[in-house]
């Protein structure tokens, strides 16, 4: 199976389209550097959290552009560690906290965020500090409860994974079997048409009796054979592709890649040796390979075009 956005521009576009994410992240650097982001300007949200997607698609068109995976690395880990800044500074309102850009660093403060604080962006923190293995900070984002959320537009099966999740995280302290009975029951056919639209976004959604990443989260977290796991992930992939082809029909934006699932495939993979064939929606290198293995980005006027 063909990524199918793989075949919507020849390389050299995509290499002209990697140029301008490179050059717009030299502009970043610099303009952070110069102290001249206007941060005043974001009340209640956080630019931690707006920069986000700009790195993940600096991921996406390093892939396609065929450049080294360093380099798509570099961009995944400012996806990363943007994301977690933002959980961070609302986690802990009163505390400084540094924010990196290769040898750029500055001090932003702690803020009750309004925007993106809510169960599914703390699910997304949490699968990726598996990915990096980062338990300093998973032991903080447990910290994170419910009347910490904007509730506004969330559906109740983004809870249900929310408890599973936090249950997974602590099962000494929390009910893993009442969490999964309780996400089990969740009505799906009564959802909101945007709470439908968001379900289907992050692949979060029950699709008939399919549990997608959350069969992957148990398969993981509850130990299941390798041919169980591989199936259930190989399953989600397919749910994913589905998706993403029929979102792409009709012109909507989708994810290019299942990022969501790396955490779950490395845990997989380093505890158990588990590994999921290469699948065209998640490389087999972002589960094999080491992610903090990083090289930014070349000057982009000396990056090669066909």
């Amino acid at each position: 199976m063909k990524h199918h956005y793989g075949d919507s521009y020849e390389l050299d576009v995509y290499q002209e389209f990697y140029q301008q994410r490179a050059r717009s992240a030299y502009s970043r650097k610099s303009a952070l550097q110069n102290d001249e982001v206007r941060f005043d300007l974001m009340s209640g949200n956080s630019w931690e959290y707006q920069s986000t997607k700009f790195w993940r698609n600096g991921f996406d068109f390093a892939v396609f552009a065929k450049r080294p995976h360093s380099e798509a690395r570099w961009f995944l880990d400012k996806f990363y560690h943007y994301h977690l800044a933002h959980f961070k500074r609302h986690i802990f309102p009163n505390e400084q906290h540094e924010l990196r850009l290769d040898e750029v660093s500055i001090t932003r403060p702690g803020e009750r965020l309004s925007f993106g604080i809510d169960p599914i962006n703390w699910c997304r923190a949490v699968y990726w500090a598996l990915a990096y293995n980062d338990m300093q900070s998973i032991a903080w984002l447990d910290q994170f409860e419910e009347q910490s959320m904007d509730m506004s537009g969330v559906a109740q099966i983004h809870m249900a994974e929310f408890n599973i999740v936090k249950a997974i995280l602590n099962p000494q302290e929390r009910d893993l079997v009442a969490a999964i009975k309780a996400y089990m029951q969740v009505d799906i056919t009564v959802l909101s048409e945007l709470e439908s639209r968001v379900a289907d976004d992050v692949l979060l959604s029950r699709r008939s009796e399919n549990l997608p990443r959350i069969d992957c989260l148990l398969s993981v977290f509850c130990h299941e054979d390798e041919q169980t796991y591989q199936q259930k992930m190989l399953d989600a992939l397919d749910k994913f592709a589905q998706c993403a082809h029929t979102m792409d029909k009709a012109g909507e934006p989708f994810a290019y890649f299942a990022l969501d699932l790396v955490g779950l495939a490395r845990v997989a993979y380093s505890g158990k040796g588990y590994l999921v064939p290469d699948h065209p929606y998640l490389p087999q290198w972002l589960i094999t390979e080491d992610l903090t293995d990083i090289t930014p980005p070349p000057e982009p006027d000396s990056i090669p075009t066909l």
